[in-house]
């Protein structure tokens, strides 16, 4: 005669063993049914509605608050300056979630900088300024960045001035 098993191991996604003898199992097998039997296809249905309101409107809200996000470059993009000359930044204006981060911005270059702030190079060239946020929209979720390029050119004997 063959000996009946009282318990059964079952194996979750977890990873995790647990033992139930036959008579738990089936006794968690008709409360699962009578649970779902309790909320029937109407409560399903107002979850899954509730669920797409949440997401839809959690849409239309991030799209409220950042309706007038953005990163923008002041002044031009692209500058040429003699050697010699010197360039003050314009910086950028940045806005981020509906509230200015502008404060936050860095720079990374390759132009040297006197003691006022200005910008100037020793040779001719072109160079870059680039500008980043710390911030979780641009930095975080999204890299972005904007450039400007400023190059500096040789004098020629037209653009000397006397006096």
């Amino acid at each position: 005669m063959a000996k009946k098993k009282t318990a059964s191991k079952i194996k979750t996604k977890a990873e995790f063993n647990f033992d139930f003898d036959d008579n738990s199992s089936k006794s968690a097998k008709r409360s699962a049914k009578k649970n779902l039997k309790k909320i029937g296809t109407g409560g399903i249905i107002a979850v899954v509605c509730l669920l797409i309101i949440g997401v839809v409107g959690g849409i239309f809200s991030l799209k409220y608050f950042t309706r007038n996000d953005c990163f923008n470059l002041l002044g031009k993009d692209e500058i040429t300056l003699m050697l010699g000359e010197t360039y003050t930044d314009e910086s950028v204006y940045a806005v981020s979630f509906g509230r200015d981060v502008s404060d936050k911005v860095y720079i990374d270059t390759n132009l040297k900088t006197n003691e006022r702030g200005e910008y100037y190079a020793d040779e001719v060239g072109t160079y870059y300024i680039v500008y980043k946020v710390d911030d979780i929209k641009y930095d975080k979720l999204f890299t972005v960045q904007r450039i400007r390029l400023i190059t500096f050119v040789e004098a020629s004997e037209d653009d000397v001035v006397v006096d």
